[in-house]
């Protein structure tokens, strides 16, 4: 079942590769050593790729992002949080669909879900309302034209439905 444990371990086992330079994140969805699938688990990865990738991008370091005038006027702003450049660049942070980084108040008021909560009512709500894009003909026509060459490289007679 996916809890905090699940989480804290897939973001570890990709965040540590992903900054090794790593391009591939393997497991999303899988529990138990991918013993186990879980939709749930598989949203909830979906959010920590998101972030690991997020992560990875690195941070700007320059002279508008460290705001260094900013920081000299500390003693009479004495509130970063409102101030445009913070705003600016909070915005850029990554946002995960599941992490909820709204006060406790908050939080409570619309629930007191847990992360597995969210992420079995978002897996009920793609599965209700998802529409599968239709493939392009082009795309129709290079698979079929695979499936022809395999077939014919390895001798499947034609009757038989690949």
């Amino acid at each position: 079942m996916p809890d905090a444990q699940a989480a804290h371990e897939k973001t570890i086992t990709n965040l540590l590769p992903a900054l090794a330079g790593a391009n591939l994140i393997y497991g999303m969805g899988m529990l138990e050593s991918g013993m186990t699938w879980s939709h749930e688990q598989f949203i909830i990865d979906n959010d920590i790729v998101r972030m690991v990738k997020h992560a990875v991008q690195g941070i700007d370091v320059n002279d508008d992002t460290v705001a260094a005038e900013l920081a000299k006027q500390a003693h009479e702003i004495k509130d970063f949080l409102h101030q445009k450049h913070t705003i600016q660049y909070m915005e850029r942070q990554s946002k995960p669909k599941l992490i909820d980084r709204t006060t406790r108040g908050t939080w409570e008021a619309k629930g007191s879900t847990d992360m597995t909560q969210r992420a079995r009512e978002e897996v009920k709500r793609i599965l209700k309302t998802h529409q599968v894009e239709p493939l392009s003909d082009d795309t129709r026509k290079t698979l079929h034209e695979i499936v022809e060459t395999a077939r014919i490289e390895k001798g499947v007679p034609a009757w038989i439905d690949c």
